[in-house]
């Protein structure tokens, strides 16, 4: 029978002679041939083999409990059984790490965003797309108010993560719909006939997270603007009136509330000026106007 001391048995299965040491002293792995003269540790085959089954454990992420276990259960069944669970463990882990992948990939495609409109100040430099959007999933809180504004909207955001704070939801963007606004009518109109501010405030989710859902951003055909900085009433009017001027210009109505989403990265919200640095993109579902579709 072939001995070997702990330094080979390290040099042949790979374990350092630091790890074998420990094993011996937890009883995972006790050498057949302990000499107690000479306080030498001497392993045999059989426990060079044990050790590449240990090492193999150990790298599927076994505890060394579980190791223990597999060990000491020698038929296959109970093998197997650990095995089953092992693999639905590294399911779940798989699972977990692509959802991470998911989050960084949004939150490196909103910084992305936040570069390439950067110079998105001015007016002359609004520029509406058409774009078809599905539906989409949210979790939102729709109140009515006296006012807008920051505070007012960083309160409800607030206040909707407090509530839901142990989902560890998988959060899009963030998203307010202004229910108060009617495209459709002129802004002199639309001013003096606000009663109160009727706001949803709320996040759009990953598809993974529909079970929390508790609303829908109907699918369609968008308008939709990237703006930066928060609006004050004389910028609001003048992108109010411009969107309204293209609605004209294109045969369409608006139809639903005006939408403002969030392309700043949350993460980023408490270091910029809502005023100036803030990126968003408003959304405006559209219809051909009523005499275009008479026409059709």
């Amino acid at each position: 029978m072939n001995l070997y001391r702990i330094g080979e048995a390290s040099a042949r299965s790979g374990i350092p002679a630091s790890t074998l040491r420990y094993y011996d002293q937890i009883g995972l792995l006790r050498p057949a041939n302990p000499d107690a003269a000479n306080q030498y540790r001497y392993y045999s085959d059989d426990d060079i083999t044990r050790m590449k089954i240990i090492q193999h454990l150990r790298q599927l992420d076994f505890t060394i409990e579980e190791v223990r276990f597999f060990l000491r259960e020698g038929n296959h069944e109970s093998r197997l059984h650990m095995l089953q669970k092992k693999k639905q463990e590294v399911e779940l882990k798989r699972m977990a790490l692509l959802q991470m992948k998911q989050e960084v990939d949004r939150r490196i495609q909103s910084i992305e965003q936040e570069l390439a409109s950067l110079n998105v100040t001015e007016t002359k430099e609004w520029t509406i797309s058409v774009r078809k959007l599905p539906d989409r999933p949210l979790l939102s809180r729709r109140t009515c108010l006296p006012r807008g504004g920051i505070e007012v909207y960083q309160e409800a955001f607030t206040e909707l993560l407090s509530e839901y704070h142990g989902a560890n939801l998988s959060i899009v963007s963030l998203l307010l719909q202004h229910h108060h606004i009617d495209l459709n009518k002129r802004y002199d109109c639309f001013e003096r006939s606000l009663p109160a501010i009727d706001l949803e405030v709320g996040f759009i989710l990953s598809l993974q997270e529909t079970s929390v859902s508790n609303a829908i951003l109907p699918g369609g055909i968008y308008g939709c603007i990237q703006t930066k900085g928060m609006a004050g009433k004389e910028r609001f009017e003048k992108l109010y009136v411009f969107i309204q001027k293209w609605l004209k210009e294109n045969a369409y109505e608006a139809e639903g509330p005006l939408i403002d989403i969030l392309l700043t990265d949350f993460t980023h919200l408490s270091n910029i000026d809502y005023t100036k640095d803030i990126l968003t993109e408003t959304q405006f579902r559209i219809v051909p106007t009523k005499k275009v579709k008479q026409s059709l």
